[in-house]
């Protein structure tokens, strides 16, 4: 390594230790980036130099959805593995801990398809497993990155979780008080559990505990549960 680009990275991270303006910014677009949603937030709190609380987090919903945000939880901790956040295209997180989060799942019953076959009714929810499910689409193919950062949770838990299912065909909104849960090396890195499977396992615990049956009636025909 030269002495130019060790003395760029000591002054990258003089800045990034003793500015919390700088961090906060960081941090805020890197966890954005890596769930591909807006975030919303009303205080950070840096631990120097890697434990972080986030108070008040929001994520937002994209699409013409019900509800607003995708995600809501008074408090959430991480606990952030500095070298492999600076130097790694594998950013490891050592702990992340949710406080009373609310899910919020909204699911649209869609016209079959422009041609008017009404053979399969199709459906589509905010958190991108139904259509994909509904229409056995393969894979999203991404475009080819110079430099692809993925992450990596190592210990993940959730307390006190509900969920608020908005299901358009039904006009009751449902509401789910969830186990609490706890999970072990979960990200969007190869030959880890991916992220969205976590929320696989969160909506058979949303239709374990729903009391509406035409709710999980749909929840199970959807999602194949």
């Amino acid at each position: 390594m030269s002495n130019i680009y060790k003395l760029v990275i000591i002054v990258f991270l003089s800045l990034i230790i003793f500015n919390k303006k700088i961090i906060t910014y960081y941090y805020t677009k890197k966890l954005s980036k890596w769930i591909e949603r807006p975030i919303l937030y009303n205080k950070i709190s840096i631990d120097y130099p890697n434990n972080i609380e986030i108070e008040g987090i929001k994520i937002k919903n994209t699409g013409n959805f019900f509800h607003n945000n995708i995600f809501e939880s008074d408090l959430v901790k991480l606990s952030i593995n500095l070298k492999s956040f600076f130097f790694s295209d594998l950013v490891i997180i050592d702990k992340l801990f949710i406080q009373e989060p609310k899910f919020f799942i909204d699911i649209l019953k869609k016209k079959p398809n422009e041609k008017g076959d009404t053979a399969n009714t199709i459906f589509d929810d905010n958190i991108g497993l139904a259509k994909k499910i509904n229409k056995d689409l393969p894979d999203r193919i991404w475009p080819k990155k110079n430099k692809d950062i993925n992450f990596l949770i190592l210990n993940t838990e959730i307390i006190k979780a509900s969920a608020y299912i908005n299901i358009s065909s039904i006009n009751e909104k449902t509401q789910t008080f969830l186990s609490d849960m706890k999970f072990r090396e979960i990200g969007n890195e190869k030959n880890y559990r991916h992220y969205k499977d976590v929320l696989k396992l969160i909506l058979y615990d949303i239709f374990a505990r729903a009391d509406n049956p035409k709710v999980k009636k749909l929840l199970k025909e959807i999602y194949n549960l």
